[in-house]
This record gives C-alpha cells, structure tokens and sequence, in this order.
C-alpha cells in the first residue's frame, strides 16, 4: 500500500470539480475555500462553480483534474462537491498516473468511485471525509479531519451526537479498512474496475474491516445488497462492519435497517449501527487502505489509524 506524505502547514492543495458545481451555493465554497486557506495554499480549478448537477464535461472534468495533479508540490486533491455524474468519467482516468505521483485524494459521497478504485485495484491510500464544500464550518469533525492530515496516528471518537449500536457488546479488531458510499460501491461490483476480491486476497493476513455510508438505499436494496456482496466473496476475509447514519431512509418490504444489518451479516460479529461516518455530520475521516484499530466500549467507538509497513 502507497500513502502520500503528510501534509504540513502551507503545503500546496487542488480544490475541483468531478461531479457537482457549486453554482448554487457559491458562497458556502468560498467560505470553505477560505477557511482552508488557513492552512494550507489553494489552487482552485475553474468548473468548482460549475453547474450544481454536474460542473463540466467529461474531458473538461478530466482536463481540471489533470491540471492539479500535473501541479509540482501539490499534496492533495479535493473533491469540490458529490453529486450523481463522478461515474462517467472513470473510463476516461489514467489510474497509473495518479498513483505515480503518489497524492492524497478526499472526498466523501459519490467521490468514493474513484477512492476506492484507487485503493483496492492501485494500492493507493485515499481519504474518505470531505468534500471541499463541506469545509465552509469549521467544527470538531472537520478539525480531526485536517489534522489527520498532518498526523495520522489520530485517535477519532465518535461525537456523542446519536447512540450507537454495537449488536454484539463490546469489542476489538483490527483490520485493513476500506469502503466509503454504498451507493456508489455497488455500481463498481463486476465491473472492470473491481479489483475487491484480489485486494481482500492480499491482505487476507491482516483482515478487511468494512465501513459503509448509506446516502438514500432503502432497508430491503440494502439487505439485498449486502447478500450480493457477501455472496460476492467480498466479506471472507472479515469480521467487523460499521455502518452510518443513513441520510435519507426508507423502509420496505417490513424490514428496518437495523434488522437488515443483522439478518444479512448474522454470521459477523462485530456490527455497528449509526456510526459517525459519512453524510450525516459530524462523521470520522477514513484512511481507505489504513490498519485500523477498532475499539466499541459502553457506547463509544475509537478509530485509530496506522500506515502498514
């Protein structure tokens, strides 16, 4: 597994656009971009304020993304915005570019297409957190998210904000950690660009931890989903599962999250429910490819992550 170098004050970062503008909403961006602006130097590429479906075209979305990576001393590469279109542009990615210059990617939300083809099929570590609109507040979350940057033997809590449930106690494990946005996961399954059962095979030895963000699937595609991933081989080599608030639910078919959870994963031990992680603030930072240590006592959850050697 490749991790970038940490980032130090004033080092140099990229802010685009690969899916949504912010073409609406140009003034929580540029608050975002000037909060980041406290630490670190900011390049911003034009189609940032691009159209709040998608911002540009393809090879425009491509071409801006190039334009930063391209950029000497640039050290990490955030995704302006979420959205619906990220997809469209994978086919139209050099994967071995981006791993040869060898920078820290972030996003949250529909950028986990292209966080987790970068992990599981180039052994690139990405960061599951943000995207740069999100910036616009700086709160407790977004502050362990920048430091974590700097430093990433961070110990994350979770915020106290909600309970979470652990449907089995409490526990440890450690594992190789990787997921991101479900939504997004599940249209990369068969495709070319997975690579998941042959990054689970080569770090079989340390175990795979799943995280899971759950934008807008409802209780029964979940449950449903889960079964094909599973039946997929992608949980054989694991254990622990944590899974997000889910932002939008909707429940069909009599089953609620909760039971679909457990009824998909019963053979599991360690599950947790409504995690801080991912759209619902605040959430954790993942480092996609990081040797997680993972503790849940009494209702608080620690995430603590470390660089294999």
């Amino acid at each position: 597994m490749k991790y970038p170098k940490l980032l130090v004050d004033n080092d140099l970062i990229g802010i685009t656009a690969l899916s949504s503008g912010a073409s609406d909403s140009i003034e929580d961006m540029n608050d975002a971009i000037n909060n980041l602006k406290k630490y670190f130097k900011v390049l911003v590429t034009d189609n940032v304020y691009g159209n709040k479906v998608v911002s540009s075209s393809v090879i425009s979305r491509v071409e801006q993304f190039y334009s930063l990576l391209n950029t000497e001393n640039i050290k990490l590469i955030i995704i302006s915005r979420g959205g619906d279109y990220l997809y469209e542009i994978l086919d139209q990615l050099d994967y071995q570019k981006i791993k040869i210059k060898n920078i820290w990617i972030e996003g949250a939300s529909d950028a986990t297409s292209l966080l987790y083809i970068l992990t599981t099929k180039y052994d690139l570590a990405t960061i599951y957190g943000r995207n740069a609109k999100q910036f616009s507040k700086i709160t407790d979350d977004i502050n362990d998210n920048i430091k974590l940057l700097k430093n990433n033997n961070i110990i994350q809590n979770n915020y106290h904000d909600r309970e979470i449930i652990s449907v089995n106690g409490n526990f440890k494990d450690n594992g190789v950690i990787i997921g991101g946005c479900l939504d997004s996961i599940k249209n990369i399954i068969g495709t070319k660009f997975d690579n998941t059962k042959n990054f689970i095979q080569k770090y079989k030895d340390k175990k795979i931890i799943w995280y899971f963000d759950i934008f807008a699937i409802s209780s029964i595609d979940l449950y449903l989903t889960l079964l094909q991933l599973k039946y997929a081989g992608w949980f054989k080599y694991s254990n622990t599962f944590i899974f997000g608030t889910i932002k939008y639910p909707s429940i069909f078919a009599e089953i609620t999250y909760e039971d679909a959870i457990k009824k998909a994963l019963a053979e599991y031990d360690n599950l947790i429910i409504n995690a801080n992680i991912g759209h619902v603030k605040p959430s954790n930072t993942i480092i996609n490819g990081s040797y997680a240590s993972i503790k849940f006592k009494d209702g608080t959850l620690k995430i603590k992550q470390d660089f294999l050697n």
